[in-house]
């Protein structure tokens, strides 16, 4: 299969656009201490405990784990810290490699991109404004719209309501992309969509995922896809 027989392109947002995962661990570090200064967390610990194919493991950690019980305190403070942080850091913020050039791809093909993702309407608008590429976006769907979060399907479901007919294409990082994209597809097999899986093989979840995923690609970054455009699978 050619990267160009897929008409809908479909991103998730952090790490798999912008390189911002290593920003959710320092603010979630750091919010966590305020709470206990004996509270260490590796990314390694955050990948496990905040990616995730259980739709509380975040809430668990927090209050099981951690002992902590004013969980929505402590979930308001980091949305509102992490914010405040990336307007900070803009300058520093980056692309992941290759971004640029597949959505150039894509518009060259005449095909559509969306971005799904389980960050806030504001964080997104932010990282639209940072990188106007983004705004070719066809659509966007953001924390707000909907009632369950990945690794819940909810996001996925909507967009196969919503661009039926497509041959779909997803890039997702993490496991609660993969696993919201996975059930979709249990869910509604006759809108399937492919799954492509971009990290790289020290990320926490990465042999689970390829043992346990319907994963069509695993790449690193977008270079390759460019090169490889016209026999990509």
């Amino acid at each position: 299969m050619k990267l160009n027989d897929y008409d809908l392109f479909i991103f998730d947002l952090d790490d798999t656009l912008v390189k911002t995962e290593e920003y959710h661990h320092k603010i979630w570090s750091e919010i966590l201490q305020t709470y206990n200064k004996q509270i260490t967390l590796s990314f390694e610990v955050f990948c496990e405990n905040f990616h995730s194919n259980n739709t509380n493991s975040i809430k668990n950690y927090i209050v099981d784990d951690l002992k902590l019980n004013n969980y929505e305190e402590i979930i308001n403070k980091k949305n509102d810290l992490f914010l405040e942080f990336i307007n900070k850091e803009k300058n520093n913020i980056k692309l992941i490699d290759g971004v640029e050039e597949i959505i150039n791809y894509i518009q060259e093909e005449k095909k559509k991109f969306i971005i799904v993702t389980n960050s806030s309407k504001i964080i997104l608008e932010f990282y639209l404004e940072l990188f106007p590429i983004l705004k070719n976006s066809s659509k966007n769907y953001y924390r707000e719209i909907f009632k369950n979060r990945k690794p819940n399907p909810d996001c996925y479901l909507k967009v196969k309501e919503d661009f039926p007919n497509y041959k779909m294409i997803c890039f997702e990082d993490s496991i609660s992309g993969i696993h919201a994209l996975q059930l979709s597809n249990d869910y509604n097999i006759k809108n399937y969509i492919d799954i492509v899986f971009i990290n790289n093989p020290s990320y926490y979840h990465y042999n689970y995922i390829i043992e346990n995923y319907n994963i069509k690609k695993v790449i690193k970054n977008y270079n390759d896809i460019i090169k490889k455009c016209e026999s990509f699978f």
